[in-house]
């Protein structure tokens, strides 16, 4: 029987610790992309075409 549980909470254990592992990993990823985010940002967006542009080469 204290072999069960020392088991069992030797697996709750390394369910937590990889657990924990993943969000640090997560949160290095989200400050990454929010670091590099502004880089990859268009400098200029493209101008939409208006009503006229369209009418005049659907024509």
């Amino acid at each position: 029987m204290l072999k069960r549980l020392a088991l069992i909470g030797g697996a709750v254990a390394g369910l937590l610790f990889l657990r924990k592992k993943a969000k640090q990993q997560q949160a290095e990823q989200d400050l990454w992309t929010q670091a590099t985010d502004d880089v990859q940002a268009p400098v200029n967006p493209a101008p939409r075409p208006t009503a006229t542009d369209e009418t005049s080469t659907s024509a």
